[in-house]
């Protein structure tokens, strides 16, 4: 299916129109949280506390060993409890560092990450307006203390209606066992009403396409993809609203 463009904005007057989704599966990271940032202070804690200067340069490359393991993850390569360890086994035995106990460093930085609930620029605006429409629900594929920890401390929380974290959930997306699972939770029979919002091609989009159900990818500054896997593709958060009452 061709990506359709995003229609023209809605003025707000006008967002009282009979409304085309009732389920909102909104994605967090770098979708409404800047995980960027959120994963810069939360790595530069961790390693100093084990006694690693965390430069530009090793904060870059544990964000693309990182890439890489959740990548591998969602292609079933790599468990999530193996993900934890190893993503920081790589970035030490790729420094030259002293070997440490990989796993309390592990344990360290998802505390640390726990704290770090910066949002993007907008979204706390966006699901504001966009909850007095629709119900919103956090579906992410992070770690449950990090994401449990970001959650509570967030701005968005009160205008969310609740969070799906792979790790709970026991699937990841994008396996169809994930969103499944949150059909069941939901008691959603009408896929036809539910869409996801999501910034990842590889775990939103094709994790949407799996379940059944419209996606739309949000661009965050990254040009269009045009991918089939995307039924619309939108710039800015107010471009939404378009296709919510579309």
């Amino acid at each position: 299916m061709p990506t359709s463009p995003a229609p023209r904005s809605t003025p707000k007057g006008e967002r009282s129109l009979p409304k085309r989704f009732d389920i909102v599966l909104l994605d967090a990271d770098e979708t409404v949280y800047d995980f960027k940032l959120a994963e810069k202070t939360a790595v530069s804690l961790t390693l100093e506390h084990f006694g690693v200067t965390p430069t530009d340069e090793v904060v870059t490359r544990y964000s693309a060993i990182n890439l890489s393991c959740w990548k591998a993850l969602e292609r079933g390569e790599l468990s999530r409890e193996d993900l934890k360890p190893t993503r920081f086994q790589m970035l030490f035995e790729q420094l030259g560092a002293q070997p440490v106990d990989f796993h309390a460093v592990n344990d360290t930085y998802e505390h640390n990450l726990s704290h770090q609930a910066f949002l993007l620029d907008g979204a706390l605006e966006f699901v504001k307006e966009l909850h007095e429409h629709c119900g919103i629900y956090l579906a992410t594929n992070g770690l449950t203390i990090p994401q449990t920890g970001r959650f509570n401390r967030a701005a968005v929380k009160p205008y969310v209606d609740g969070i799906y974290i792979s790790e709970q959930i026991g699937a990841s997306k994008p396996d169809k066992a994930y969103f499944d699972y949150i059909f069941r939770d939901l008691g959603i029979t009408d896929k036809s009403r539910v869409i996801m919002l999501g910034d990842s091609l590889t775990s939103d989009m094709r994790g949407g396409r799996n379940a059944g159900i419209t996606t739309c990818h949000y661009l965050n500054g990254e040009a269009p993809s045009h991918s089939p896997l995307c039924d619309y593709e939108i710039a800015a958060y107010d471009e939404f609203f378009p296709i919510l009452f579309s």
